[in-house]
C-alpha cells in the first residue's frame, strides 16, 4: 500500500500555469517552457506522484483535453534537465501495481545521499544516526525471505529494534567494509526508541517506506524507494523471488 501523501501542490502550480505566459499550442506536443516550468516545480514540490496524479497535473497546467501528449511532455521536460543530472523517472511499484512520477536526481543512488532531509536539530547536519537507521532497514527488507511477488518486509517490531551488532562484532580486519559496519552499528545504537517510532513514520510518510498490503503492523519498501534507490536495492544481495522481481521494474 502506497503511503498518504501531504496535499498536493498540483492546484497550485495549475493556478500558476495559468497565470503565465504560454508558448505553442495548447494540448499539443510543442508546450512552451512556462508550461514545463510549472509542471517541473510542482514535481519538485512533491517529489513523486502516482502517474494518474502526474497526468491530472499535467492536464490542469496546459488545459489539455486528454492524455495523449503527455509522455511526449514528459520527455521535453527531461531533456531540458540533462545537464543538471535530473530527470522525470519513472517506474512501476509493486506495493500496488501502479505507475508512479518522480523528480530524481541521477547522480545520487545510496540511502546516506537520499536522507540528508533528516538533519540534527542543532547544527542542520544531516544526522548520521538516521542515515544508518535508513540504510539498515532497505537492505534487511529487500533481503528479507519474506518477499511475496517481489516485495520483502519487517514488522514493526523487528523496524524498531532493528541492529548490526552482532554483524560488526564477527567482523575482523580493518578493511573498509568492516570499518564502515562497525561505525553504521555505532550509529545506529545510538538512535533512541522514540526517535525510531518517529523516524519509520517520515519514513513512510515521505515515501521510502511503505506499509506493507495483507501484513498489518509491516514496512515494505516504498515507492520513493523503487523510483530513487533502484541500482543501489539490485545491487544487495536478493533472494531470487526478489531478485526478478524488483529486477524487472526497478530503475537502474
Amino acid at each position: 500500500m502506497a503511503p498518504k501523501r501531504r496535499q498536493s501542490a498540483g492546484g497550485a502550480a495549475a493556478a500558476a500555469a495559468a497565470a503565465a505566459a504560454a508558448e505553442g499550442g495548447v494540448g499539443g506536443g510543442n508546450l512552451g517552457p512556462a508550461y514545463r516550468h510549472c509542471f517541473l516545480q510542482a514535481m519538485m514540490t512533491q517529489q513523486y506522484l502516482k502517474e494518474s496524479d502526474a497526468k491530472k497535473l499535467y492536464r490542469q497546467i496546459t488545459s489539455a483535453a486528454d492524455d495523449a501528449n503527455y509522455f511526449h511532455f514528459v520527455a521535453d521536460v527531461n531533456q531540458q534537465l540533462q545537464f543538471a543530472q535530473l530527470e522525470l523517472r519513472r517506474v512501476k511499484y509493486l506495493g500496488d501495481g501502479e505507475y508512479y512520477l518522480g523528480f530524481v536526481n541521477r547522480e545520487a543512488d545510496e540511502p546516506s545521499k537520499r536522507s540528508v532531509k533528516y538533519r540534527g536539530a542543532k547544527d542542520g547536519k544531516p544526522d548520521t544516526r538516521i542515515t544508518a537507521y535508513f540504510k539498515a532497514l532497505l537492505e534487511q527488507i529487500a533481503t528479507s525471505g519474506t518477499a511475496e511477488q517481489g516485495l520483502g518486509y519487517v514488522s514493526t517490531r523487528d523496524a524498531l529494534n532493528i541492529s548490526l551488532a552482532a554483524a560488526a562484532a564477527a567482523t575482523q580486519g580493518e578493511d573498509e567494509e568492516a570499518v564502515a559496519l562497525r561505525q553504521q552499528a555505532e550509529e545506529i545504537r545510538k538512535l533512541g526508541m522514540k526517535e525510531r517510532e518517529a523516524v519509520l513514520g517520515e519514513l513512510t510518510m515521505d515515501g521510502w517506506l511503505a506499509h506493507m498490503p495483507g501484513k498489518a503492523g509491516c514496512y515494505t519498501l516504498g515507492p520513493r524507494t523503487f523510483l530513487e534507490l533502484g541500482q543501489y536495492i539490485c545491487g544487495l544481495d536478493l533472494p531470487p523471488a526478489a531478485e526478478q522481481a524488483l529486477g524487472a521494474v526497478l530503475a537502474r
